[in-house]
């Protein structure tokens, strides 16, 4: 998705119209519109304001920007910072991967039981006789958990565990072990 349309689908997800984002953003509703259909590129601080006021993350905004080297890379930086252990794992289809087991990234915790509800969820659509419905369920299912993730931590419970890993981050800065710091 690109920038523009996923302005547009938090901006619905959240019930707002381009002129409320608008003055939230102290823009006009016209920029909005022309943020979402791709005529004009907001700048960094544009993108803030937005992603402020959608509550969400500047990066869920961005996420179009994706790249698959880059992503192995952010990963590798994760990978060093949270003590990562790479595993193989067998699918549901008998095939095996390898996964990576993160023992100090805390967050992960809460990110692994939100994903067994949204499976608890599909299950539970697939138990319904009349396709339409079914489909129906399994697109809510998967749209509450793409706004999770989008959310992400607005919407999580467990600040106690944020704050220990910001905790653990902090720790990991001081004694010059956060690889993000090392030049």
């Amino acid at each position: 998705m690109t920038v523009g349309e996923n302005i547009r689908r938090l901006r619905k997800q959240r019930g707002m119209t381009l002129k409320q984002l608008g003055d939230a953003v102290g823009v006009s509703e016209s920029y909005i519109r022309a943020y979402e259909s791709g005529r004009r590129n907001p700048k960094l601080k544009s993108l803030e304001a937005i992603a402020n006021a959608l509550h969400v993350n500047i990066e869920v905004l961005t996420g179009a920007d994706f790249d698959g080297i880059k992503a192995m890379h952010q990963l590798f930086h994760i990978f060093r910072q949270y003590t990562g252990t790479m595993v193989e794992v067998e699918g549901d289809d008998g095939i095996s991967c390898p996964a990576i087991s993160f023992a100090t990234l805390l967050p992960m915790r809460s990110w692994f039981s939100r994903y067994e509800k949204y499976l608890e969820d599909l299950e539970k659509c697939n138990c319904i006789d009349d396709k339409q419905k079914r489909e129906e369920a399994i697109l809510r299912a998967e749209a509450d958990f793409d706004f999770w993730m989008d959310t992400y931590p607005e919407y999580e419970g467990d600040y106690e565990l944020l704050d220990a890993q910001a905790k653990h981050d902090k720790i990991l800065d001081i004694i010059g072990l956060n690889p993000k710091n090392i030049e």
